[in-house]
Formats: C-alpha cells, structure tokens, sequence
C-alpha cells in the first residue's frame, strides 16, 4: 500500500501522487565457521512477519591458502564480500533495508542496494518507551544503554564470558546477538563510529548514520529507522535469525 503526499505545482494547482512504501525487510546471517563451511540464509518478510523469499548457499569451505593469505580477515571478507551479496542480490523485490546478526557480514554494506544494520539483543529495561533515539543526546542514550546491558546480561541465562557465549552458539548454530554496539568485534573496513544505536520498542538495532546505495543515493539514519520502525511493529526482530537455522538444516537433510 502506498501513501499519498500532496504538492503543488508552478501554477498553485495541488495534485496528489502516490509514493511508493517499500514493504518488505530482509534478514541474513551465517551459519558454521570457515573452516568447516559457511552457510549464508537469506529470509525476506512481508509487514506481516509472513516469507515472502527465502535463499541459501552450499557450505563456502575456503582452501588452505585462502586461510593463510587472507589471515583474520577472512571471515568478513567470506561473509560480508561473497555470502552477503549473491544472497541479497537473488531478491527479486526491493527491500526497505537487511538486517544481520553477524558482525562479518557488515562489509557488504558497501556493496547493496539497501540499508544494512545489525540487530543486538533485546532492551528488557521497561523504562524505555521510546520507538528510537533520534533526538535524544548521545550523553544520555549511552548511559541508558550501558545499565541495560549489564542488566540484560545478568538476566541472561547462559554463564560465563560472552566470548565463551560466542563460542557455544557458533558451536550449536543457535542464532547469537550481541549486547550494544559498542561490544561488536573488530571486523576489517567497519568503521562503527560511524553507527548509531536505535531502540524500537524492544527492539535494539545498530544502523549506519548515512547509506550510499550503489545508485549513489544517500539514505540517513533517520530515513533508515522510519524504514524498519512499520514491520518491528509486528516482526521480532531476533526471530526470523531462528527461522533461517531451522530452514537450512532442512535444507541440508534433503540434499
């Protein structure tokens, strides 16, 4: 469904136009590791929260020389250069932005045509009501943050460190997320200074402050959040993560 904006022409006649709504919202993420094989899943969604595409890869197994030349940049450059676009690049309608769990897959934001952000773990702190953090300072939105953090973490049943965390869900393929923008792991040619924090309801995203499509048009924070705010209204967004799990381990039993 569109909506309708009214302009007015050189003559002072109002005339109505329909603008196009981008209705669907894209999830991607990897399962596995590089040495074993990497598996990407790609699950678009209607506002609904109902599939609308669904696409994954054959395990990615990088040979022995690509682990040595290419060193602790591999899995980004597996994830984000290789698995991210060819899976993105099969969608056959336009998105209103992709959203990934995995760090690795961030380099690709230089390589689609839609806005690419990071989904973090739930805010449980019910004092947040607000849908994002435009117009509120930084000051004040990191400390808020930070108590939630550490009062998500506690909550959380899993024990130990979160690399230990980290480890048990790559381990089991059980969808991972991480706390806070701040707590992402280096990945190469990520710059997060140049992310911001947003919180949709219980929802917790990190989105770039400016996306430059490959068109070469700019689409700001504030437009990115306006585009992905419509389907949390109905979407967990850790949900879907779970989806794309279940979904290519079926797809491995058949083949």
């Amino acid at each position: 469904m569109g909506e309708v904006t009214k302009q007015k022409n050189d003559g002072g006649i109002v005339r109505t136009e329909e603008k196009k709504k981008i209705a669907h919202l894209g999830f991607l993420t990897a399962l596995g590791n590089s040495h074993n094989g990497v598996i990407g899943g790609f699950l678009v969604l209607n506002m609904s929260g109902r599939p609308v595409e669904f696409h994954c890869t054959s395990p990615v197994r990088p040979n022995r020389a690509q682990e040595i030349l290419y060193g602790e940049t591999l899995d980004s450059f597996v994830c984000g250069e290789q698995i991210a676009p060819a899976l993105v690049g099969r969608a056959k309608i336009e998105l209103a932005a992709v959203l990934t769990n995995d760090p690795n897959m961030l380099p690709a934001i230089q390589l689609l045509n839609a806005p690419l952000g990071i989904v973090l773990r739930h805010v449980n702190n019910s004092d947040i009501k607000t849908e994002s953090d435009v117009g509120r300072s930084p000051s004040e939105f990191d400390k808020n943050l930070n108590a939630m953090a550490e009062s998500s973490f506690s909550d959380s049943p899993s024990s130990g460190s979160t690399d230990q965390h980290l480890l048990d869900c790559k381990k089991n393929d059980d969808p991972f997320f991480y706390d806070t923008l701040s707590a992402l792991p280096f990945v190469p040619g990520v710059d997060y200074s140049c992310w911001r924090e947003t919180i949709c309801g219980r929802n917790r995203l990190a989105l770039p402050t400016c996306f430059v499509t490959e068109s070469h048009e700019k689409v700001s924070f504030e437009e990115c959040v306006s585009r992905i705010t419509p389907f949390l209204k109905s979407i967990d967004s850790m949900e879907p993560f779970e989806r794309i799990r279940l979904a290519v381990e079926e797809a491995q039993k058949s083949n």
